[in-house]
């Protein structure tokens, strides 16, 4: 687990652009990231509206990211308000470039907010890795039901 005093950064690269460096804690390779946002009148329920209806088209533009590992958007104060709060691999630079090509709408990095503690079950495992080993397993589940039958 990462609190603030224990957590892992990493140093920004030269190339990284103004405003690009790395936010939130780390965790092995897995970073976190949270943004509370302020709504106009209407935002929570115009929110809800759109991103009930787009979950499934949202989960497929996501996925092709590749290296996030979990989102979420919570409304609160009375609507509001609302909170992004993702945990992802790879650097600061490269999670925003993703979110600005593939799936714009979703982030504003004006707004992050660190956690004061950061927990990932499995910080040192990439998004690719868990998919991977999910395969793998299905794969050996498939061979050992072949073979006792």
């Amino acid at each position: 687990m990462a609190t603030k005093t224990e957590a892992t950064r990493e140093t920004r690269t030269d190339s990284s652009a103004p405003g690009m460096r790395n936010q939130g804690l780390v965790s092995g390779q897995a970073h976190e990231f949270a943004i509370i946002l302020p709504l106009k009148p209407g935002g929570g329920k115009r929110m809800r509206d759109r991103l009930t209806d787009s979950v499934t088209a949202g989960t497929q533009a996501l996925d092709k990211m590749g290296t996030l590992h979990d989102l979420r958007f919570v409304l609160f104060d009375n609507d509001t308000r609302v909170i992004f709060a993702s945990t992802y691999d790879g650097g600061f630079e490269q999670y925003i470039k993703d979110f600005a090509t593939l799936v714009p709408d979703l982030i504003i990095a004006q707004y992050q907010s660190e956690a004061i503690v950061f927990y990932s079950a499995y910080p040192n495992v990439t998004v690719k890795q868990v998919w991977k080993g999910q395969r793998v397993l299905k794969a050996f589940e498939e061979l050992l039901d072949e073979a006792s039958s």
